[in-house]
């Protein structure tokens, strides 16, 4: 299953390149793409197969992986309802998207989803209007989740990660201008009314090699597997995971 899935996520991404579209850079090497299949197993491993929002779902690679462990996933992504045209590629043919303006009203009623996740969208919710959406944003997932439900947070910027330290000091690719600590976002879910299950780190290893030399991609490319194993390893030593690109949070909203 997850060669299949992997060669139809690696089709879309050439697909989408071969039409232009700028935002496939998550795609478009073979360790990003075993990274979202690795959330996806790991999703699958804690959470039972339930209604799941998919917030922020961008072309809609979770979403994908999600249904195929047999989570029943609505796609949410901010743009015009009924006024956005999602490219001709296999991904997004059956997406059903639902759209809405603003990333703090959602068009969803109360306790509508067993489980929420975000996958590198927290930190953009503020560059839709003003400072202080992730709170709003936070909230408004806590409204639309059942007592008891789960958010699950992936690819969560860290503060001090250092490939994103070296991509802005060099000018390599695009860097992250929100970033997070571990104290400050457990502190903004419990402020949101949600109890912290895990917090874990990864991404030691870069995920992204937008800027990086052809051969280094190659090498990547090769030892993908083996290199995101390895990630797992060393995201666990203490200190050396400070270091890591992403924060991964399991939190539950409060019963009462």
């Amino acid at each position: 299953m997850i060669e299949r899935e992997y060669d139809f996520l690696l089709a879309n991404a050439r697909a989408g390149k071969a039409l232009g579209l700028p935002d496939f850079i998550h795609l478009d090497q073979p360790i990003g793409i075993r990274s979202y299949i690795r959330i996806a197993d790991d999703i699958a491993r804690h959470v039972s197969p339930c209604d799941l929002l998919d917030w922020g779902c961008g072309w809609g690679q979770m979403t994908y992986l999600l249904r195929r462990r047999g989570f029943r996933v609505t796609p949410f992504d901010i743009g015009e309802p009924g006024a956005v045209t999602l490219p001709d590629i296999p991904l997004s043919r059956e997406l059903d998207v639902v759209f809405a303006t603003h990333p703090t009203k959602l068009p969803f009623c109360d306790g509508s989803f067993d489980a929420v996740l975000s996958c590198g969208v927290l930190e953009h919710v503020d560059e839709f209007s003003q400072p202080g959406n992730e709170r709003l944003s936070l909230r408004e997932i806590a409204r639309v989740l059942r007592p008891g439900g789960s958010l699950l947070i992936y690819q969560l910027p860290q503060r001090y990660a250092w490939q994103e330290a070296v991509s802005r000091r060099l000018r390599l690719g695009y860097a992250h201008p929100r970033r997070f600590t571990a104290t400050e976002i457990t502190t903004l879910l419990k402020q949101a009314g949600f109890s912290i299950e895990t917090v874990r780190r990864a991404n030691l290893i870069p995920r992204n090699l937008t800027g990086m030399p052809d051969g280094l991609r190659a090498i990547y490319s090769r030892f993908s597997k083996a290199l995101i194993a390895l990630d797992g390893h060393l995201c666990k030593a203490p200190g050396l995971d400070h270091l890591a690109g992403a924060l991964e949070i399991r939190a539950r909203r409060g019963i009462g």
